[in-house]
């Protein structure tokens, strides 16, 4: 499989795209983050926004930088007229960017703005967030995540180990911290798991068998199982092939889990 080099710059401004996704369709991305730093309560060795600027799990440590609920509401207003003028709807409207965007502590009224607005210009159009669920113990960032249509919530490791050196989680987070998490959401996730190996490996059998056995307590609607698409924030990992990455999966089908790899 190859991989595009280098890491990429960070989106700049509230709406990008609408770019095409194999899980999503047409996807309209929502930034709710800076564009002068990147900010997420993980470090993940293998972002594609290279490393994090600021690593927090309190979103209000960069308040001062977030776009407010009005700015998003308006950049909102003004794509949809757009898309709805060109007659270009999108497939899904998803909430990414620089960061996890659930750190924004306006997030749970900003998503009851995005569906009051999908409802009235694209009804059709589905909701979506990118998360690495390391927020799921605030409980209106929770219920907010329940009123979209895809909740797609991280979990690339099996252990504690295993996360601590491929995640590299804010201080205060562990790895049975975001498990408990996705537990309560079960059947309402979607869980999307990186697979690398490398500088770091998780999957190796060990490491496979303990995720496995973590994803099935958890219950989701579904797993993607994808690896590297562009250059990682440390250079010393590499994708993983397709072939090993539909025997994961193929290992969650096995245990009666929906599960596809990209």
């Amino acid at each position: 499989m190859s991989v595009r080099q280098g890491t990429i710059k960070l989106q700049k401004g509230i709406i990008y795209g609408p770019v095409m996704s194999r899980r999503l369709g047409r996807s309209l991305g929502i930034n709710l983050l800076p564009d002068e730093i990147k900010v997420c309560s993980l470090n993940c060795a293998y972002c594609q926004y290279s490393w994090t600027g600021m690593l927090t799990a309190d979103g209000k440590e960069a308040a001062s930088f977030y776009p407010s609920r009005e700015d998003v509401s308006d950049a909102l207003d003004k794509i949809f007229i757009k898309m709805s003028e060109d007659n270009t709807p999108p497939d899904t409207v998803t909430f990414s960017g620089n960061g996890e965007a659930t750190l924004h502590p306006e997030f749970p009224s900003i998503v009851d703005d995005l569906l009051e607005k999908v409802d009235k210009w694209f009804p059709a159009c589905r909701t979506a967030a990118l998360s690495n669920s390391t927020t799921l113990d605030k409980r209106q960032v929770f219920d907010a995540l329940l009123k979209l249509d895809d909740s797609i919530m991280k979990l690339d490791a099996g252990n504690e180990a295993v996360f601590r050196i491929l995640n590299r989680p804010a201080r205060g987070i562990s790895f049975d911290h975001v498990v408990a998490g996705l537990k309560e959401m079960g059947p309402r996730a979607v869980l999307q798991s990186m697979f690398v190996n490398g500088r770091v490996d998780n999957t190796t059998e060990e490491n496979v068998d303990a995720w496995v056995e973590v994803v099935s307590s958890i219950k989701p609607r579904s797993v993607q199982v994808f690896t590297l698409d562009r250059g990682p924030a440390d250079p010393g990992l590499r994708s993983v092939p397709m072939e090993r990455l539909e025997e994961i999966a193929g290992r969650l089908a096995s245990a009666g889990i929906e599960a596809e790899a990209f």
